[in-house]
């Protein structure tokens, strides 16, 4: 299982793909990759003498590497007499080993490539749940597993010490080899799916969770055996295979049981380093400052209020001269504080998820003062003579940080929900400040101080002002804007499992049953408001609807539930939380093929939009983790 990758492997297990229904499109990557040109290079004879600047420069490292792609069959000796040249090099890997890298940039010029999405770390806290169990897989010289079209292995030469190669896989520096990758990951991920495995795949690196240990253990074993049925070669030594509540994964270190996120230790030291550079000798210039600022825009992501305090360096970077990109330049004292700061804070860290407990809250500023409703409380104020002459933007801002100043006993510990009707401000606020105001910059520092003081987590949206209710202008953010199941549908559905007791997400227009829960905070005849606001005890059986992006939200509040849960999801393809609901259901899920008759959008009137191509699934459900933990062990009932 854990041996040598042989360049093109994959080609060798066909069959295997085949059995598990991939389809045309991946059987012809496995099968001999063709490079996807916009137009085809011109070629040039491979016999001597060769360009300098196309030649791969000899050493003894070099020859190691390329002795050692020889015998995994990686690279050949290229017998055409006419080919595209690129130089290769060696970068160094984490471990200290070399990976050869083919400067493909001539040849790239040529390569058509599409837009696809990749997970990134910010999508990893929706993935994760509380006291989740986690492992990772990744996957040995993982590109060179797909071999390339014999046809196109001469677009992929180099020279060294006179002698022409070419790669007999895809090599590393292929523009479009990470979409062509991503395909066949992102499908064994969906096979890892199917079979109740929750995870998320970033090109070659697999991230698997479950909330019982021995439980995700089967299922790391049962991941090793799919892959190597498909012709992958694991990389034991970078793999997390034994389950574990604290791991790094995308350069991240994600731990679910002290409910962290933050940098990982060499990071931490490998940065530490940099910025004391900065620190010691204050000059920069405009590459230097690119640098740094691209490494400190991913650690913000660990650090409480880390993109706040990135705004003035990125405002500093942008006086560095384009014209001279290297000339080196003293660092203005707001950015070099900054940069202190950061060195000081490294080791910090953020939590996994925002606290459970929410609060709704919606401002508005007008020329003669400034109101707000905080958790059904109205709140308003009259400006002072000075405040009279603030642009709108920043009055806003300050009636934000008013409100809670005026009540921060209904707001601290907890989320609260900004409803808006001014952009400038919601942007502010998400992107913790701007560059293009410091006045505005000034006014947000003063607010996410304030809201971190008070470990509030602020969430904001835009409304615009036609809209009078928040759950007007979140069902329109959401891919599901307003749907509600027809009586022609709850009727079989409560005929098979009962008539719930409350349906948790819904508006009066929508509800499917006498009593429900709301997101307007503006709603009375909601039994309560915001589902999540509650733990879910009280019922013996519920109705769940929500919005699809709240679904991992909802199987993260599944754990602390008791009672049956009615689970309406759409069945779509790449999404992580279909395996937990699968792993979840006590009996095969109630499937709507075609919902166009049975569900209707209330903000249109209409069936949803494409809802000939969507199929709906409806899940009964157990609440708490015992189901999770015993279900899948005899086997899914789906």
């Amino acid at each position: 299982m854990g041996g040598v990758t042989k360049g093109g492997q994959l080609a060798n297990f066909v069959k295997n793909w085949l059995s598990l229904g991939a389809g045309p499109q991946l059987i012809k990557i496995i099968t001999g990759y063709r490079i996807p040109f916009s137009q085809k290079p011109s070629l040039m004879r491979l016999r001597p003498p060769f360009p300098p600047q196309l030649s791969t420069v000899s050493s003894s490292d070099m020859n190691m590497v390329i002795q050692s792609l020889l015998s995994q069959r990686m690279i050949t000796l290229a017998l055409e007499t006419s080919g595209f040249l690129c130089p290769m090099f060696l970068v160094s890997k984490g471990n200290g080993s070399l990976r050869p890298v083919f400067n493909l940039k001539r040849l790239n010029t040529f390569v058509t490539t599409k837009q696809f999405r990749l997970v990134n770390h910010a999508k990893i806290p929706s993935f994760l749940q509380r006291n989740d169990f986690m492992a990772s897989v990744d996957l040995s010289q993982a590109y060179c597993h797909i071999p390339v079209h014999q046809s196109h292995q001469r677009f992929l030469c180099f020279v060294h010490e006179g002698r022409v190669y070419r790669w007999t896989c895809l090599p590393f520096g292929l523009a479009s080899a990470p979409q062509a990758f991503a395909q066949l990951s992102n499908w064994v991920a969906s096979i890892m799916r199917k079979n109740g495995i929750r995870t998320l795949v970033y090109l070659d690196d697999f991230l698997l969770a479950a909330q019982d240990p021995s439980l995700l253990q089967m299922q790391i074993d049962w991941t090793l055996n799919l892959l190597a049925h498909l012709g992958w070669v694991v990389n034991r030594e970078k793999s997390i295979l034994i389950p574990t509540q604290k791991i790094d994964y995308l350069g991240i270190s994600w731990d679910t049981q002290l409910h962290r996120i933050s940098l990982p230790f060499n990071k931490v030291s490998l940065l530490g380093q940099r910025l004391q550079k900065f620190i010691r000798s204050p000059l920069w210039s405009l590459k230097s400052a690119q640098s740094i600022i691209g490494l400190l825009n991913f650690v913000a992501f660990t650090l409480p209020l880390g993109r706040l305090h990135l705004k003035e360096i990125q405002i500093a970077s942008r006086c560095l001269p384009l014209r001279y990109p290297h000339r080196l330049l003293p660092i203005p004292s707001r950015a070099l504080s900054e940069l202190r700061w950061y060195l000081s804070n490294l080791r910090g860290h953020v939590p996994l998820h925002p606290p459970i407990a929410r609060t709704f809250m919606s401002t508005d500023a007008s020329d003669e003062g400034w109101g707000a409703v905080l958790a059904n409380v109205s709140i308003q104020g009259a400006w002072t003579q000075k405040q009279r002459s603030w642009h709108i933007n920043q009055r806003e801002l300050f009636a934000v940080r008013k409100a809670i100043l005026s009540y921060p006993n209904l707001v601290v510990n907890r989320s609260v929900v900004l409803q808006s009707d001014n952009k400038t401000v919601v942007a502010y606020i998400r992107k913790q400040g701007g560059l293009r105001s410091r006045t505005l910059l000034k006014e947000t520092k003063k607010l996410l101080f304030l809201t971190s003081k008070l470990n509030i987590h602020i969430t904001p949206h835009y409304i615009p002002g036609k809209f009078n209710s928040l759950a007007d202008a979140l069902s329109r953010q959401a891919p599901l804007p307003d749907w509600h199941a027809l009586p022609l549908l709850t009727k079989l559905v409560f005929h098979r499992w009962g008539v719930p007791d409350i349906d948790l997400f819904a508006t009066y227009q929508s509800k499917v049953v006498p009593r429900y829960v709301s997101l307007d905070p503006l709603d009375r005849q909601a039994a309560f408001i915001d589902a999540f606001s509650k733990d879910w005890k009280d019922w013996k059986l519920a109705w769940v609807f929500p919005p699809p992006p709240l679904l991992p939200q909802v199987l993260h509040h599944l754990n602390r539930a008791t009672g049956l849960f009615i689970v309406v999801a759409p069945r779509w393809q790449k999404t992580f939380w279909r395996a937990d609901l699968k792993s979840r259901a006590i009996a095969p899920p109630f499937a709507v093929q075609d919902p166009r008759s049975q569900v209707i959008d209330l903000s249109t009137g209409l069936p949803p939009p494409l809802a000939e191509n969507l199929m709906l699934e409806i899940w009964l459900i157990r609440g708490g983790i015992d189901k999770l933990r015993g279900g899948q062990r005899r086997k899914n009932v789906c």
